[in-house]
């Protein structure tokens, strides 16, 4: 397979020209059926899910002026999640309003408009509207799905996950071969800690040029040992289909450093800050890749600009106290991970990463005692009781690091190969 560039970042060919290759197919369907309704439809939403919304609402203006009756509310709707997709509430909401002029429109006006208010989180607004859905009989298939979709959503916010859980498996019930419902389900359970993985897979079979369910997937698939190399590739899909995903090429660029192709996450970090300049993330990343290019010194500048832009950032005290540890200066270093601890109170990688530079330095002591706060704070997470067990071991207790390294085996996130060497050495 060739390379070629985008952006800036190389990718194989297949990757990089999968979303190219998307619209050029979508735009030749267009050229071939000038004035078919559906052609232009599907060029516009690929348009916008390829991050290019101006031209999108070009093609659905051009579309909508041929449209029939029966793809005006589809038109309408795609514009109103065009704007929505460039952030902009007030011309949204003009459309999703204009839906309800339309012949049988009214309850898709009313989940339009609950789309739009959920883009600024107002979840008690969504549910308005939804309520005003639930009045009208014999609304359609595709309104009735959108509208759960849109009724999880809103439960999220409220923090009601089960009652989101459900709603968005009843849309999965309402049309199982969409990938939506699976997406958000799968992200959902991701983030309560759940296997969302099945889920996400499933969203992906559907649909793979989705940026978003391929982004979600990488993310769930960089938590399960020996899946990197999916995750990377589920990252590298999502930038093909999505260049301009700053969230997007940051995780790349992180599945870069982790795979330790650091000249390719230094490309990919370049492109993120040329995206966003004032991005607190992608500052913290540009550090991790200067981190790993062997310059702490550059990594401290990423991490104090990002502490500029949002000074209470825990992710970006941590690079810097990581930082400290490259440069040997481990008291700046402890103390800088006892701030990103106190900042970011539900990350263990402060208090991981701090006996572990402990148990580097020989300050057994402290190893110890960051080791045994990391394993009560956090029970469930391997990489806590390696430490921990590191920190044992090194103190001459072998008897304790064993119990440590056996915890860690039925933690998430265990790496049974290295638990099984580091086992192996106190025979």
């Amino acid at each position: 397979m060739g390379i070629c560039a985008l952006g800036g970042i190389v990718f194989t060919t297949g990757e990089a020209e999968a979303q190219e290759s998307t619209l050029a197919s979508a735009k030749e369907r267009t050229r071939q059926a000038r004035a078919s309704s559906e052609a232009s439809l599907a060029y516009a939403r690929a348009l916008r899910r390829a991050g290019r919304e101006a031209e999108a609402l070009v093609e659905l203006k051009r579309g909508q002026a041929f449209a029939m009756v029966d793809a005006a509310i589809a038109f309408t709707w795609e514009i109103a999640r065009t704007h929505v997709a460039k952030r902009d509430f007030v011309p949204a909401m003009a459309s999703c309003k204009s839906i309800a002029k339309l012949p049988n429109g009214k309850a898709a006006s009313h989940v339009c408009a609950a789309e739009a208010h959920l883009l600024w989180r107002r979840g008690t607004e969504a549910v308005a509207e939804l309520a005003e859905v639930a009045k009208i009989p014999r609304a359609d298939d595709e309104v009735r799905f959108h509208a759960k979709l849109a009724e999880g959503h809103s439960r999220e916010l409220d923090s009601k996950d089960a009652e989101a859980e459900a709603a968005y498996r009843e849309a999965i019930r309402l049309a199982p071969n969409r990938f939506e419902g699976h997406l958000l389900l799968g992200a959902l359970l991701r983030r309560n800690g759940k296997d969302g993985v099945p889920s996400l897979e499933r969203a992906v079979e559907l649909d793979e040029h989705d940026p978003i369910a391929q982004l979600e997937l990488g993310q769930a698939l960089t938590a399960e040992p020996g899946r990197e190399t999916d995750a990377l590739a589920a990252f590298e899909k999502a930038v093909a289909e999505r260049p301009t995903s700053a969230d997007a090429l940051r995780s790349l660029t992180e599945a870069y450093l982790a795979a330790g192709r650091t000249a390719d996450a230094k490309r990919v970090a370049a492109s993120v800050l040329a995206i966003a300049p004032k991005d607190v993330l992608a500052h913290v990343v540009s550090g991790r890749v200067a981190l790993a290019d062997g310059k702490p010194d550059d990594a401290i500048k990423h991490g104090e600009k990002a502490l500029e832009l949002m000074p209470n950032d825990g992710r970006a005290k941590l690079l810097i106290a990581d930082a400290y540890v490259k440069k040997g200066e481990i008291d700046l270093a402890l103390e800088a991970y006892q701030k990103a601890n106190g900042l970011s109170p539900l990350d263990p990688a402060p208090l991981v990463n701090a006996t572990n530079a402990c148990v580097a330095a020989g300050r057994l002591s402290s190893a110890k005692a960051f080791g045994q706060r990391a394993v009560l704070d956090f029970p469930n997470h391997a990489p806590a009781w390696v430490a921990h067990g590191d920190a044992l071991a090194a103190d001459g207790n072998a008897r304790a690091a064993r119990t440590a390294y056996e915890a860690a085996r039925g933690a998430k996130g265990a790496d049974r190969a290295l638990i099984e060497r580091k086992l192996s050495r106190l025979r």
